[in-house]
């Protein structure tokens, strides 16, 4: 295996980060989207709505598994107290110094937006006390969009746990043989797909209330929530174990279309049972309800298996540029958000067309994140916070770039 190859995978990490911003971009186009949680509301756009749901279906469960695989790529590296110090400087360090930030820098960034739009002090205050009362009632925790850093922390922790465990209690190594063949079948073609798929499917279809189009649940509690534990500990795990057969991972790179083509047909089949209007409360009945259940459970892996092959084909090749945005889309994701509700805010007044102010939107917020990356933070103590080191503020040579990052 070369390790360069490992290269496309830090990539599509970065990959799902960054989406992320065209993501939370799209919220306020979204038709019924809460205006609670985005108050910055647009005429909606069935365009931006399907890029909504579309990278909702995939985006998190990816990373999730990608940091999986490089955790324990990191503890085969560094050993159990190096893994500890490691994960509590970049993932619990930025989780506590994080939540705080973002929430002042969101409050700052955000009120400056709606009073160039046009608003008063007055209706500022208004907002953020039916927000403060919202999340009260709510009996929610202000992780915002950080919550996935404390369920890293808590995937990592049961890594560890169980690490211990199997040691003890698979002497034979029964356990993990078993595991490894199962990766093995996973990986072999689609219906390991719906291997995976079909019993969180089955979770999701008896889960009371759930609200079908909007996919995997944001856990915005402080305790745990079972439904988000299984839909990203699962693939945690799964990322975690396919670490022990890396080639069979990265052979996937000869199969990515035969997961990538079913991923489109089961979104699209999850598409036109669900309807392409965004619904935020459940509304299919029994049978539509399990068919979309099935198909988006099943859709998931097919996305990651897809793009996971597709990646390690046409990505592992070192490039400086993508090596750099690796390295800023950590810092770009944390920050993201404070800066695109402020130019939300700002052009929120303004009446363009949604194919003018979206690219806008995210142009603008992208410009200011790389900007900030590199003056900021890359050459800083955040930086190496973050990144796991100090970096020159020039993009490096592919001879000096460093292995991958693990995040």
């Amino acid at each position: 295996m070369s390790s360069d190859r490992l290269h496309a995978l830090d990539g599509l990490r970065a990959f799902a980060l960054i989406l992320g911003i065209f993501f939370h971009g799209a919220a306020g186009y979204v038709e019924g989207f809460p205006e609670i949680l985005w108050p910055m509301r647009e005429p909606s756009s069935t365009t931006l709505g399907v890029l909504f749901f579309v990278s909702h279906m995939f985006r998190m469960s990816l990373f999730f598994l990608i940091a999986g695989f490089f955790g324990r790529m990191l503890i085969e590296r560094k050993g159990a107290r190096g893994f500890v110090r490691d994960r509590a400087k970049r993932i619990l360090l930025p989780l506590v110094a994080g939540i705080p930030f973002v929430m002042l820098l969101f409050t700052g960034l955000g009120g400056l937006g709606f009073l160039l739009g046009g608003k008063t002090v007055a209706e500022l205050l208004q907002m953020l006390a039916e927000q403060n009362e919202t999340t009260a009632e709510g009996q929610t925790f202000p992780w915002m969009h950080l919550w996935f850093l404390y369920y890293l922390l808590l995937f990592y922790t049961g890594a560890l746990l169980l690490r211990v465990l199997a040691r003890a209690a698979d002497r034979a190594g029964r356990l993990s043989a078993a595991l490894d063949a199962l990766v093995r079948v996973c990986l072999s073609g689609p219906w390991g797909a719906a291997m995976l798929g079909l019993p969180l499917a089955a979770y999701f279809y008896a889960l009371d209330g759930w609200p079908s189009w909007t996919g995997l649940l944001t856990p915005l509690t402080l305790l745990p929530q079972p439904a988000a534990v299984l839909s990203y500990g699962i693939p945690f795990a799964f990322g975690w174990l396919a670490h022990r057969q890396i080639d069979r991972l990265l052979a996937l790179e000869r199969r990515w279309l035969a997961f990538l083509a079913p991923a489109v047909m089961l979104t699209v089949f999850c598409l036109a049972s669900g309807g392409l209007t965004p619904r935020f409360e459940p509304y299919l009945d029994d049978r539509t309800l399990l068919w979309f259940t099935g198909a988006y459970m099943a859709g998931i892996w097919c996305w990651i298996f897809g793009l996971i092959g597709l990646a390690v084909r046409y990505l592992s090749r070192p490039d400086a540029t993508r090596r750099y945005l690796a390295d800023a889309s950590y810092w770009m994701y944390i920050v993201h958000l404070p800066v695109l509700a402020f130019f939300a805010a700002w052009w929120n007044p303004l009446p363009v067309h949604w194919a003018i102010k979206y690219p806008l939107q995210i142009a603008c917020t992208m410009g200011v994140l790389l900007i900030s990356y590199k003056y900021l933070v890359r050459s800083t103590f955040i930086g190496a916070t973050l990144n796991g080191r100090r970096y020159p503020r020039a993009i490096p040579a592919m001879e000096n770039s460093p292995q991958p990052y693990h995040l």
